[in-house]
C-alpha cells in the first residue's frame, strides 16, 4: 500500500516538473516574439513619392486626421418604411362560434425627408443607407398597426438632389419579394399575371390560400395608384436653398386592409386581407454647391484663405505651400453699418481644371452660385495679369457666361517689393473692362477697407442692375 502511494507521488511530481517545464518554454518563445514586432515596428519605413506630406494625395485623404470630414457630392439610396399587413381574424366568443371578422389594418410606413440645416456645411451628415421605419401589422380585435416614423435627415443648404433612374443598381434595388417579383417579362399570359400579381397582394388565413376566390375582389384604388408610382413614377428634382425647406425623397408604403374591409354580401366571412406594401425606392444623387454672395478665385498659394481670415470671421489654415484649403470656407463679413455679406474661400485652381485636372470640378461648382467673383492674384508674381486670364479662361471653360458675373481683382502681396509694385502699376494701365483694381497686403492686413468697401459697393450695383 505504501509503495502504491509513493509512486503515484513520484508520477506526479514528473507531471508538474514537466508542466512548468513547457510554460517557461513558451514564456520564452512569447518574449522572443514580442522583441521581434518591436524591432519591426520601429525600423524606418521607405518614403513614398506618391505619399509623402503636404502632396494633394496626401491631404484628400486626411492628412494627420482620421479622414476628410469636407464631403460635397454623394450617392445615397432612400427607402421609405413598408406599410404593415392587414389582419384576418373573427370575433369569438362562448355563444358566437363564428362572429364577424374583425381584422386589424396595417400601419403606413415612415417616410424620408430632407430638411436644411443651416448649421451643416457638408454631405457627411447623410448616410449612404437610409430607410425609414416600417409599418406594424394589424392584430385582432380590430387593432390597427402602429405607424412608421419618418426619418428626417439633416442637409446643408445649397443641396442639390437629382434621382439617378435606369440604371441596373436600382433595378436591383426596387425589387421586392411578393407582387414586384411577378411582373417579369417571362409571364406571357396576361391573365395568369394579373391573378398572381392579384393574389400576391393577399394574405390569407391558414390553410385558406387555394380556397379563396379572389376573382371578384376588387383592389382598393389608393392600392392602384400606389403600385403604379411604384413603377412609372417622376424622377425627383429638387434644389434645397432656404433654411427649413424641406422635400419628400421616398414616401413610405400604404398599411394593408383587414379582412372587414372586404365583407359583402357575397362573402360574409372574408378569409383574407391585404398586405402592406413597399415604400419607394430612389437612388439619389447630392452635390453640394456652397451659396455665397462673394466667390474668391485664385491660384494655389495666392493668399486666398489669408485675404479671408483679414477681412471676416472665419479661420482657415493658412500655410506657405499650395492646396492648404481643400474645401470651401465661408466667412460673413460685418460692416460698421449692420450690412452683412458672405464670402466663400474656393481651392486653389489650376490650368486645365475645367478638365478636372488637379480637383478640377470638385471646386469649380461651388462658384456657381456666387453673384460676384473676386479674383485674388498674387501680384508679386512674375505677369500676374496672365494668372488673371487664366483663371478666367477656366471658368469660362467650365461653364460658359460664368465670367460675365460682376468680378473685382484684389493684388495681393503688394508689399512685397519693388516687382510688385511695378506690375500693379503695368496693370493698372492694362486694364480696359473697368474691373476694379484693389491693392492689398493680406497677411498684414494693410487696405483691406478698402476692399471690402469696394466688394460693397460692386455687390449692390449689380444688385440694382438685376432689379
Amino acid at each position: 500500500m505504501l509503495s502504491a502511494i509513493s509512486c503515484i507521488r513520484q508520477r506526479a511530481s514528473t507531471a508538474t516538473a514537466q508542466h512548468l517545464i513547457v510554460n517557461r518554454h513558451i514564456f520564452r518563445l512569447a518574449t522572443n516574439n514580442k522583441q521581434q514586432r518591436l524591432s519591426t515596428s520601429s525600423a524606418p519605413k521607405p518614403e513614398d513619392s506618391q505619399d509623402t506630406p503636404n502632396t494633394v494625395e496626401w491631404k484628400l485623404r486626411g492628412g494627420k486626421k482620421s479622414g476628410r470630414n469636407f464631403i460635397d457630392r454623394m450617392r445615397c439610396t432612400a427607402t421609405g418604411g413598408h406599410g404593415g399587413d392587414g389582419c384576418v381574424s373573427f370575433f369569438r366568443d362562448v355563444f358566437v362560434p363564428r362572429g364577424p371578422p374583425n381584422g386589424g389594418d396595417g400601419g403606413s410606413g415612415g417616410s424620408v425627408w430632407f430638411e436644411v440645416d443651416e448649421n451643416e456645411t457638408s454631405l457627411s451628415c447623410v448616410k449612404q443607407q437610409l430607410r425609414a421605419q416600417p409599418g406594424g401589422n394589424g392584430r385582432g380585435k380590430t387593432m390597427h398597426g402602429s405607424g412608421g416614423s419618418d426619418l428626417v435627415v439633416k442637409v446643408p443648404r445649397g443641396t442639390m438632389v437629382r434621382q439617378i433612374t435606369n440604371t441596373q443598381e436600382l433595378a436591383q434595388e426596387q425589387k421586392e419579394e411578393g407582387f414586384l417579383d411577378i411582373l417579369d417579362n417571362q409571364i406571357r399570359d396576361e391573365t395568369t399575371r394579373r391573378m398572381m400579381e392579384k393574389k400576391a397582394l393577399f394574405v390569407h388565413y391558414p390553410r385558406w390560400e387555394d380556397r379563396n376566390d379572389l376573382k371578384q375582389v376588387r383592389v382598393p384604388a389608393e392600392v392602384r395608384a400606389h403600385l403604379w408610382a411604384l413603377r412609372h413614377g417622376e424622377p425627383l428634382t429638387a434644389d434645397l436653398t432656404t433654411h427649413g425647406q424641406r422635400v419628400l425623397v421616398a414616401g413610405g408604403g400604404l398599411g394593408g386592409l383587414g379582412n372587414p374591409h372586404f365583407n359583402s354580401a357575397n362573402d360574409r366571412q372574408p378569409h383574407y386581407a391585404l398586405r402592406g406594401l413597399a415604400g419607394h425606392t430612389r437612388l439619389l444623387d447630392l452635390e453640394l454647391k456652397t451659396i455665397a454672395d462673394v466667390g474668391l478665385v485664385g491660384m494655389p498659394n495666392a493668399g486666398k484663405s489669408t485675404f479671408l481670415r483679414a477681412v471676416s470671421n472665419a479661420h482657415p489654415q493658412v500655410a506657405p505651400y499650395p492646396f492648404t484649403t481643400l474645401n470651401p470656407y465661408i466667412g460673413t463679413v460685418d460692416y460698421s453699418d449692420s450690412w452683412q455679406l458672405t464670402i466663400a474661400d474656393i481651392p486653389g485652381l489650376i490650368p486645365g481644371a475645367h478638365r478636372n485636372i488637379g480637383l478640377g470640378h470638385s471646386f469649380l461648382r461651388h462658384v456657381e452660385r456666387s453673384r460676384l467673383l473676386v479674383f485674388v492674384v498674387d501680384v508679386a508674381r512674375p505677369a500676374p495679369w496672365a494668372d488673371y486670364q487664366a483663371l478666367r479662361t477656366e471658368l469660362e471653360l467650365y461653364r460658359p457666361g460664368l465670367t460675365e458675373r460682376p468680378a473685382v481683382v484684389v493684388a495681393n502681396k503688394a508689399d512685397a517689393g519693388p516687382m510688385a509694385r511695378d506690375n500693379f502699376t503695368r496693370w493698372q494701365r492694362m486694364i480696359s473692362d473697368g474691373t476694379p483694381l484693389v491693392p492689398v497686403s493680406a497677411k498684414y492686413r494693410k487696405n483691406i477697407l478698402k476692399a471690402t468697401h469696394t466688394i460693397r459697393q460692386v455687390l449692390v450695383a449689380a444688385d440694382n442692375n438685376t432689379h
